[in-house]
């Protein structure tokens, strides 16, 4: 039934022997950036992300202690679902600096895949400088909310915490991704410039 193949293990290439096509992504360079400023803000990216991790930790954690909890003892823990709402909303966002900064974002290039390097990199610049704008409004936006629910005093209803403890994390982690996004930026505009 089979095709003589069975005992061969198949292997992807590595990224370095694909040749140009629709991977181009998995092509990119993924390590640590060279420059002081890349390793100062991948260093904060990856504090985000591993604070982002102890988040989701204790998110599984809450929930299964909870689910447990009323399946064996009938009695979960009160407002579960209020910690995990609270906890999701600055988790979520505790990732995407890293993930900038390790080129983790979607990248579609139907249209720009058979361009010359030179302008696919200007156009990875200007794509990530959109990323760079729209996080900055958001970091902004997130601020001002912060502050705004912290000013109205609004808690949540059956554990009573106040609902700006999720808005904590989120704004300086928009604000963390802008500058990785701008400094992804540069970063294609200077190897655009050097081809």
């Amino acid at each position: 039934m089979g095709r003589g193949d069975e005992g061969q293990e198949r292997r992807r290439p590595r990224a370095d022997q694909v040749g140009p096509g629709p991977d181009r992504q998995a092509r990119r360079q993924v390590t640590p950036p060279a420059d002081p400023i890349g390793r100062l803000i991948d260093r904060a990216a990856r504090g985000f992300a591993l604070f982002g991790g102890v988040l989701l930790t204790a998110i599984a954690a809450i929930s299964v202690v909870s689910i447990l909890g009323r399946w064996l003892l009938g009695k979960p823990i009160q407002g579960d679902f209020e910690l995990v709402q609270i906890a999701c909303a600055g988790c979520v966002t505790c990732f995407l600096p890293w993930c900038q900064m390790r080129r983790g974002h979607v990248l579609v290039d139907f249209f720009t895949n058979r361009l010359p390097p030179r302008t696919r990199l200007w156009f990875d610049a200007a794509g990530t400088l959109a990323i760079a704008a729209v996080a900055g409004l958001v970091a902004w936006r997130t601020g001002a909310g912060l502050l705004a629910v912290k000013a109205a005093g609004e808690t949540s209803m059956i554990l009573g915490m106040p609902i700006w403890w999720g808005y904590v994390p989120m704004a300086p982690a928009f604000a963390l991704l802008a500058l990785a996004a701008c400094h992804g930026a540069a970063m294609d505009a200077i190897g655009a410039t050097r081809r």
